[in-house]
């Protein structure tokens, strides 16, 4: 007797992706470890069953969310460029490192704002990516928290952990 392999979904939720794994890599430890990533990962892909707004509102806050993330970075090590703060290691893009940072930012704030408009015209509370509210929301809330909490009790960075990073960043070796 062969055992089907085909996943078994209920809408777009696989529910036999473990089954899959376990087809593919045989049972050991790297499968064991793939179990609780991938039942959440079900879990998440179910929400689309329920409401495909929902789904969409999910998907593009984890995307705005790391867009955010770059912007900032990039952001910041453009500024340092422009003010000639940084001090490069062994490989740099020399003159060309700052039109690429100013196109990056650029494209970066381009696919935050697209990601967040609504997958479906006319706009509706069915269809509405609400991915934007939210994150405005959390903005706030942390905001918020760092004003009346925050900024009187954070330490500060940990002076021993940067000493360690930079005394890292000597070396020569490959990894």
């Amino acid at each position: 007797m062969v055992r089907s392999h085909q996943p078994k979904t209920s809408g777009s939720c696989p529910i036999d992706l473990v089954s899959i794994y376990m087809f593919m890599f045989g049972p050991g430890p790297y499968t064991d470890s793939l179990r609780l990533p991938i039942f959440i990962v079900m879990c998440l892909a179910c929400i689309n069953i329920g409401s495909s707004a929902a789904f969409g509102a999910f998907i593009s806050l984890a995307t705005v969310s790391l867009y955010t993330s770059y912007f900032i970075a990039i952001a910041c090590m453009l500024r340092a460029r422009l003010n000639n703060e940084v001090t490069f290691g062994g490989w740099s893009l020399g003159a060309l490192g700052k039109p690429v940072n100013a196109y990056a930012l650029l494209y970066t704030a381009w696919m935050m704002a697209f990601t967040s408009f609504p997958q479906y015209l006319p706009i509706t509370g069915q269809n509405f990516n609400y991915a934007s509210p939210i994150f405005g929301f959390a903005l706030l809330f942390a905001a918020g928290l760092w004003v009346l909490r925050a900024r009187k009790t954070w330490p500060g960075l940990n002076k021993e952990v940067i000493d360690v990073v930079l005394k890292d960043s000597d070396r020569d070796t490959v990894d």
